[in-house]
Parts: structure tokens; sequence; C-alpha cells
């Protein structure tokens, strides 16, 4: 154990979460795609499924607001299988390994920069049968058609993921964006996508954001995709492309209990760069999100 690590001796990942019995499917999935060559800026999210795996010893199975989820099954599918190469050598070969995902078992999909999000939504919506919504929170809204002279850096992984996945535009939500190329913006524009920037989102409610989002989704499963530098980088430094004027840890969850309710689809976290990281802060943020995710999870399949 280095100097300022954490001392996890005895304590089992995933907060000693447990797969369930033989015959029965687990609540959530848990795969790691341990993939930054979209990372042009500042690589090191490769990093981050081993880390966030390591780091979850050290949380246990009860929400920020007291509710107990213990009885939460989940099941570690470890890193999915990658070839040389960016995301577009490996988009197809990763939607099919997260399709294969139990019809009730919902997919938590560990990045990697953010073009893990495209076989993420591919495979979501095909599980879904074409009927998937999309909360998108991140500081760059990534709808670039090519971007650092290509079409598979981390700054059209959105973009990707809508074509490839056929998903309607106007089911998306973008929040927490603050930095945009133009291309972007008018492509917000044009497809009538709903745009939450940072300023906004800093003084939204909950509540209406769920609104929002219900507006949008309708009767369709949600799908989460969460991108640790909208956070702002006081509180998130260990990412590829910080941004001043991120939200706070303390709004990013209100946001998500906010949701409660929501038909939940999936998550993908991306973009935590332990390498870049201090103290693991970056990293233990992205496991609040995640263990506050299963949290619901875990109370909507009680009710």
């Amino acid at each position: 154990m280095t100097a300022g690590d954490f001392n996890a001796e005895g304590l089992s990942p995933w907060a000693g979460l447990k797969p369930p019995g033989a015959g029965v499917e687990p609540d959530v999935r848990i795969m790691g795609v341990p993939l930054d060559k979209g990372s042009f800026y500042r690589p090191g999210a490769a990093q981050a499924p081993a880390e966030l795996r390591r780091l979850s010893a050290i949380f246990a199975p009860i929400t920020e607001r007291a509710e107990r989820f213990e009885q939460l099954t989940v099941e570690d599918g470890g890193d999915l299988s990658l070839v040389a190469g960016d995301m577009g050598a490996n988009v197809e070969a990763l939607a099919a390994s997260i399709e294969r995902t139990p019809a009730g078992t919902i997919p938590v999909v560990l990045g990697g920069d953010h073009t893990t999000v495209a076989p993420t939504l591919i495979a979501q919506q095909r599980r879904h049968n074409g009927r998937l919504a999309v909360l998108y929170i991140d500081a760059h809204p990534d709808l670039n058609d090519v971007s650092r002279h290509s079409r598979w850096s981390n700054g059209c992984a959105l973009r990707r993921g809508l074509e490839m996945a056929e998903i309607d535009p106007r089911k998306v939500v973008l929040l927490g964006c603050r930095d945009f190329d133009w291309e972007e913006v008018e492509f917000v524009r044009k497809t009538g996508i709903t745009l939450i920037p940072s300023a906004e989102a800093a003084r939204l409610e909950p509540e209406r954001l769920r609104e929002i989002v219900e507006k949008r989704a309708g009767a369709d499963a949600l799908h989460i995709s969460l991108d640790i530098d909208s956070l702002d980088p006081s509180v998130a430094p260990g990412t590829g492309i910080p941004s001043a004027g991120g939200l706070t840890t303390r709004q990013l969850l209100d946001f998500l209990y906010g949701l409660r309710g929501v038909k939940l689809a999936g998550l993908d976290v991306d973009e935590v760069a332990p390498p870049l990281d201090l103290g693991h802060v970056t990293s233990l943020a992205a496991l609040k999100f995640v263990f506050e995710f299963f949290g619901a999870v875990a109370l909507s399949r009680e009710r």
C-alpha cells in the first residue's frame, strides 16, 4: 500500500454485493471497457475500470439517505475483450457483449473514454426494442462528426452513438455542457436535442430535470451516460479535459435522486483518469454516483 492509499484489507469489491444463486439473473451486471484511444488530449481513462473496482470495496450498500440495499445482486463480468485500435475497431463486438446482458438485468458499463457510450447505446437500443431515451451528463456535447482528425475521438462519442444506435435525438437531454464547437451547437438546434448548459444546470431544481426527462422519454427507458468531467475540476481533477464551471457532486447526486421512479435502462461512467487524479477524489466521486444508482435500482425493485 502506498502513502495516501486506502486500506481495503478484508473488504470485498462492490461493497460485498453478491451475485444471485444458480439459475437466477443478477439485478446489475458490471462491465469494463479499458480503452482510451479516443482521448487525444490526456489519456489515462483506460485504467479506470480496475481502479474503480479496487476502490469500490470501501463503500457500503447504503445510500447517502440511509437506505439499505444489500439485497441487490451484482455480477461483475470483468473487462470486455478488445482488439488493437480505437473504438471503431471494437464497437460492434462490444455492443454484442453488452447486449447479452439478461433482459431483467441493468448494465453498468465502466469506461474508458467516452467513446464507450457508442457500443453501450447500440446494445441498449436493441435490448429495449428501439424505446430508449438518453440523459448525457458531460462538459462537452461530443457531437462533432470529426474531431482531432478522427471520427472516433471522444469529441464524436455521442454523435457516433446516436447514428449507430438509431436513437431519435429528440429523446436526448444534454446536462452540464459548457465547452462547445459550433458544429455541435448547430447539430443540437437542427435535431431537437434538449440542451441544459452548465450555467442553467447550476440553478435547475432536480424536480424540473425530472419533468424535462420524462417529457422527452415518454414511456421509454432512460439510459444515463456520465462523463466525470461534468463535475467541476475542483472536485474531479482526474479527467482528460477538465473544464471550469462544472457541477458540484451535491448537484449531481441530487439530480440522480430526482430521477427516482423513472424507468432506468442502465448507466455508463467514463473519462475517470486515475493517473491524473489527486487522492482518488475523482474515482470516489464516480463511485458515489454508481452506488447511488445501485440504490435507486434496488429501491425501484422493492416497490
